[in-house]
């Protein structure tokens, strides 16, 4: 406590010797009405402090003079008995004799004490009490008021690394000759967790095929594709979200499809290895078909689910489901199976494979569509 207080009196003394000289005299007034109002704050304080030291100095004096007193009183009781004692044995007090027939007078005495004992910290816990109540009523900062309630209150915990987790990934391959073709994909997984309770991620995908023969085919594959999420925990197993999803294939049925939903998520399963995810909500979705141009925004339903298995300290699998139902009957899916291991330090390996699925397609086109990918990421 002395230290706090000196503490910050340094500090108030500090600040102003620093700002006296850039302070108005409006903002130098009501500054000086502050430090009134704190003085006044400590000098009660003081008086409490003060009076409980007062207080404990004549309980103190008291306790000795009756000590003494009973010290003295049980000396002359012991001279007096002392000839009595030599003729007839007295059963102590301490110790029950099983041979006298008095044995419950014998228990008095030790029933007392132990009655004694009791009220004795009874009043301790009550005085304790009052000293805190007091307190409260000098309206002090609550860590001058009560030195445990720092270590009481909770704190909002921030992650150390709120960036853990994100990691960025590139592969392709060049191919030349009787087989010409020109391939490349990449990823970004950024994760971004200021404090526990709100979790911010960011999954984004992109596969480019081209024949590079002279009567091949040109671009066989161009597709993105993102989703982003944010979510915040009421307690370790429920929270809301809220959820961006956005798919551009120029070879598919659809052109685009972009969803937004929000809702509630639940964790299901969760130890020190592996979690379990869930999530509900209502859905809008706008979504053009390629061939015809038409243009369609329904509201629906959306459902996901999300698995994470560390299996190693080095080592996971991520597995995520997607599943989007609109009221006109277009129903989207999407799964993404992602398996990673560290090559070296920050480097990682990864293998993927991602499957986009719909109720519908064009009379040339197929309704699912997979990819399987390998990259090497970057992991921070």
């Amino acid at each position: 406590m002395t230290k706090r207080l000196t503490a910050l009196a340094v500090l108030i003394g500090t600040l102003n010797v620093t700002a006296v000289y850039a302070m108005s005299p409006d903002d130098a007034q009501t500054m000086a009405q502050k430090y009134r109002a704190l003085a006044q704050s400590y000098e009660d304080l003081a008086k409490h402090y003060q009076a409980i030291a007062d207080a404990g100095s004549v309980k103190i004096k008291q306790n000795d003079t009756a000590q003494n007193t009973k010290t003295a009183t049980t000396a002359t009781q012991a001279t007096d008995s002392a000839a009595a004692n030599a003729k007839v044995p007295v059963a102590s007090a301490a110790v029950l004799s099983p041979w006298s027939d008095s044995l419950q007078e014998q228990k008095k005495p030790v029933a007392q004490s132990v009655q004694a004992s009791k009220s004795s910290a009874d009043t301790a816990a009550t005085s304790q009490a009052q000293s805190t109540s007091s307190l409260s009523s000098l309206n002090l900062p609550e860590g001058i008021a009560n030195d445990d309630a720092v270590s009481q209150k909770k704190p909002n915990i921030a992650i150390a690394d709120p960036w853990k987790g994100t990691s960025f990934g590139l592969g392709g391959s060049i191919v030349t000759g009787n087989s010409a073709a020109t391939n490349y994909n990449g990823n970004a997984n950024i994760s971004y967790n200021p404090i526990i309770p709100w979790k911010n991620t960011l999954v984004m995908s992109y596969l480019y095929n081209r024949d590079d023969m002279p009567d091949g085919k040109g671009v066989k594959t161009n597709k993105f594709q993102a989703t982003g999420t944010t979510s915040w925990n009421f307690d370790k197993n429920n929270g809301i979200y809220g959820r961006i999803n956005y798919l551009n294939d120029q070879l598919d049925t659809y052109s685009y499809i972009l969803s937004e939903s929000i809702g509630y998520q639940r964790q299901l399963y969760s130890n020190d290895t592996m979690s379990l995810t869930s999530s509900i909500g209502p859905s809008l979705t706008q979504q053009k078909v390629k061939d015809t141009g038409e243009f369609s925004n329904a509201p629906g339903a959306q459902g996901g689910l999300d698995y994470v298995w560390n299996f190693t300290d080095t080592s996971s699998f991520k597995q995520s489901i997607l599943v989007n139902w609109t009221a006109d009957d277009a129903t989207t899916y999407q799964t993404n199976s992602t398996l990673s291991t560290e090559i070296y330090k920050n480097l990682i390996l990864q293998l993927g494979f991602q499957i986009n699925g719909s109720s519908w397609a064009s009379s040339n086109k197929k309704r699912v569509n997979t990819v399987t990918s390998t990259t090497i990421a970057y992991s921070f």
